[in-house]
């Protein structure tokens, strides 16, 4: 009876061992793919900048994953949030987009103002300069 006690365990702690090596497996990749999505892009200056990978969520075949940018030497930070998609053995980057619009304490207007003296009117207030 003993035998077979630790035979049990040993079985379970098997399957949960492999159940999470896919995990943290996933979870490198994902962050690998967003790396490698990052250096493809000539507009970035990536040495510039600190990233920190805040969260990684994967449901089945795809994932998000919620990346802190950060100035070096400085206190400007932007999060993005990046939706993927595995193909095959790899992560692909689908999309990303800035965290936080529309959000009342980021500093960013939600919407566009639709009341007060110049709405509608297509033209800026008197005396300002022309817009192109």
């Amino acid at each position: 009876m003993n035998g077979r006690y630790w035979i049990s365990v040993l079985a379970i702690l098997c399957v949960l061992a492999a159940g999470c090596a896919k995990t943290v497996s996933d979870q490198d990749a994902i962050r690998a793919s967003i790396e490698k999505h990052l250096n493809e892009r000539s507009d970035l200056n990536l040495s510039a900048m600190d990233r920190e990978f805040k969260q990684v969520s994967v449901n089945g075949d795809h994932a998000n994953a919620q990346v802190e940018f950060r100035v070096k030497g400085g206190d400007a930070q932007m999060d993005i949030e990046y939706a993927l998609q595995r193909q095959g053995k790899d992560w692909t980057v689908l999309s990303s987009q800035p965290m936080g619009m529309g959000d009342p304490h980021s500093g960013m207007p939600q919407q566009p103002p639709t009341s007060g003296p110049y709405y509608g009117q297509g033209q800026p207030p008197q005396g300002h300069p022309p817009v192109n």
